[in-house]
């Protein structure tokens, strides 16, 4: 997999800009580390995880075991090679030699029957593959014997998931055991596979198997739906990113579109949110204040942009004069403006993903620019924390 480029889509702007009241504005702020590298361009580990099933997304009898997600080099295919009398296993590994981001669950239940719920980032080819590979053997290969081992194989129906997927039955019969029943599903959807399979079964279970893959199916979809605002709580600022002294004095949510605007110098409003929720948090020292709102957004450039033109456009319009930043020297798509108020106030943006941050400072009681800039630089950073 590849890691996905970020530019900055606001360059600092040449023009030096004297800020009232605090440090100089041509100062450059040394440059925070790198975001972090993604390993495909896919989905984050935290992005899989949302698309497992819950314990009470399962009938009842269903116990939760290890839940595991990150990156890995390789992943273990079973039934590579189904027609041998052991299925047969191969290794996968990541394109060009990138990991793999997965997300795991695995569940038994009281019948003494055991799930597994694999999924993987792997890109549309590796989906089709795999997903070929699970339907061949009913007709490749419906019977297998050698060493007094019976391995049958029958097609698994998955009527109506709306993806591509296939399904595989595979009975084992040894004279000197009960037959093994194994259930196997695998689903495609875009980029990801969903690898689903239940050992120590039996046919009585398969209509109860067939209901959980059903729902893994609409479940997987849910990985594109963004953060959840817990998620985007992990992104704000918290004391230990501040200077000392600060308390917090409001922790909440509230609609992006009330919180991502911008006013241009035809006091035309530019609004980057709607109607999803943002995360929220508050914080005071004395008259200085930091706010920071934590996003999904589809659209963190128009923000920048209308800062930007009002730095270059209108920087001393009556009652709105502002000012240029320091730059800030990242791969991330930044954004800043200092409001000329009194105290003089210091807003930064942040774009990581889908994420954006929208931090502001108010500088006075201790806090000057400098200090704003290294609460800002903070709330840069946090936004990585959405996605651990």
């Amino acid at each position: 997999m590849r890691r996905i480029a970020l530019t900055c889509a606001a360059p600092a702007l040449a023009v030096a800009v004297a800020v009232t009241g605090t440090a100089a504005a041509t100062d450059v702020v040394p440059a925070p580390a790198a975001s972090p590298p993604l390993g495909d361009d896919f989905f984050a580990a935290s992005d899989m995880r949302r698309g497992l099933l819950a314990p009470t997304d399962l009938p009842a009898g269903w116990s939760a075991g290890e839940v595991s997600s990150g990156q890995t080099d390789q992943i273990d295919r079973l039934d590579t090679d189904a027609c041998s009398i052991d299925g047969g296993m191969s290794v996968q590994r990541g394109d060009n030699g990138s990991p793999i981001t997965y997300a795991a669950q695995s569940f038994t239940h009281t019948d003494g029957s055991s799930l597994t719920i694999d999924l993987y980032a792997l890109g549309a080819e590796p989906v089709a593959d795999w997903i070929a590979d699970t339907a061949a053997p009913p007709t490749a290969c419906p019977v297998v014997t050698a060493d007094g081992v019976v391995v049958e194989h029958h097609r698994l129906p998955l009527p109506g998931l709306g993806k591509p997927a296939s399904g595989l039955i595979r009975v084992t019969r040894d004279r000197q055991e009960a037959p093994q029943r194994r259930h196997t599903a695998i689903i495609g959807w875009n980029a990801v596979v969903v690898a689903i399979e239940e050992t120590n079964t039996s046919e009585a279970a398969q209509a109860r198997f067939v209901g959980i893959v059903e729902k893994a199916a609409r479940q997987v979809e849910r990985i594109a739906g963004g953060p959840a605002i817990e998620d985007l709580r992990r992104g704000l600022l918290t004391l230990a990113d501040l200077p000392e002294g600060f308390r917090v004095t409001a922790d909440d949510t509230a609609e992006s579109r009330t919180l991502l605007t911008e006013r241009g110098c035809d006091g035309a409003v530019t609004n980057a949110g709607d109607e999803r929720l943002a995360a929220v948090r508050s914080f005071a020292r004395g008259g200085a204040t930091v706010s920071v709102a934590v996003a999904v957004t589809a659209d963190p450039y128009a923000l920048i942009s209308a800062m930007r033109s009002r730095i270059t456009d209108c920087p001393a319009a009556p009652g709105q004069a502002v000012a240029e930043p320091p730059s800030i020297s990242t791969d991330m798509s930044v954004g800043g403006i200092v409001y000329q108020d009194r105290p003089a106030r210091l807003r930064g943006i942040a774009n990581y993903r889908d994420i954006v941050s929208d931090v502001r400072v108010t500088m006075t009681d201790g806090i000057d620019l400098t200090a704003a800039e290294e609460i800002r630089e903070a709330a840069l950073r946090a936004t990585w924390r959405v996605y651990d």
